[in-house]
């Protein structure tokens, strides 16, 4: 079972020492009877690493493996399932955070001395890599037929929310599911148009520094040319000089 996460995760960061797919948003499909997302972590560091994921709802999720070790290169599909019984339409509402730090040759690699280090190290220190992920529902997502492992979107009655543990308001219910399933994919499109605004971002950036590295090249390979051009005219100068010298000579 994963553990429940601290609520102020931070932001995400690139990675040093793993790299995650997806980036921003874990998207729950449909597996038969279950609603099943993955996300996959790579090593991309030079030496081990361990891992392990966290949820701010653990109750409502078995993530399967929620913790271990990867080698260099290495990569691992981790599976988050929601749990039966739970409400399909507040999967948006809740988030992940995955967590690693390298390994030295004093840490082992068993998994109760892998348990304890991720029992007294503090998740705010330098030493862990920390990468957060939101939850989302496919745009028109179809529950038909899962009614009975899980619960709906509704909101019995009516409720006032204040702002919940993320700092968002909730904002009052009326018990009309049609209202509850609206606003959730209202918001599981605008979480995957972020994070598609994101990757283009992310892509526009990578494609400037190669634009910048390539301009780089084209400058030093025309001051190497300038200079070969101008050893050359000396050269040709200096040719022409000394058979001018000569001929001269030979006239007088």
């Amino acid at each position: 079972m994963s553990e429940k996460a601290n609520t102020n995760f931070p932001e995400s960061s690139e990675g040093e020492m793993l790299r995650i797919k997806p980036q921003n948003i874990i998207t729950f499909s449909r597996t038969g009877n279950e609603l099943v997302g993955t996300v996959e972590i790579t090593n991309v560091d030079t030496k081990d690493v361990s891992y392990k994921v966290k949820t701010t709802a653990p109750e409502k999720f078995r993530v399967r493996p929620s913790t271990g070790i990867l080698p260099p290169s290495a990569s691992v599909t981790i599976n988050v399932m929601l749990q039966h019984g739970q409400q399909i339409h507040t999967i948006n509402r809740e988030k992940f955070l995955v967590m690693c730090i390298g390994l030295t040759n004093e840490i082992s690699s068993s998994p109760q001395e892998l348990t304890e280090l991720w029992k007294n190290i503090s998740a705010k220190s330098a030493s862990v890599e920390q990468h957060r992920l939101k939850c989302a529902l496919p745009v028109n997502f179809d529950e038909s037929g899962l009614e009975s492992m899980f619960g709906g979107g509704t909101t019995a009655g009516n409720m006032t929310a204040g702002p919940d543990q993320y700092g968002l308001m909730g904002g009052s219910y009326a018990g009309g599911s049609m209202m509850s399933m609206g606003a959730d994919k209202q918001m599981s499109v605008l979480q995957q148009t972020i994070s598609h605004l994101n990757d283009t971002t992310h892509r526009l950036e990578v494609q400037v520094k190669r634009n910048h590295r390539f301009q780089w090249i084209t400058c030093v390979l025309f001051v190497l040319l300038a200079i070969a051009i101008v050893y050359i005219l000396k050269i040709e100068i200096k040719s022409n000089a000394s058979e001018y010298c000569s001929t001269a000579e030979r006239h007088h």
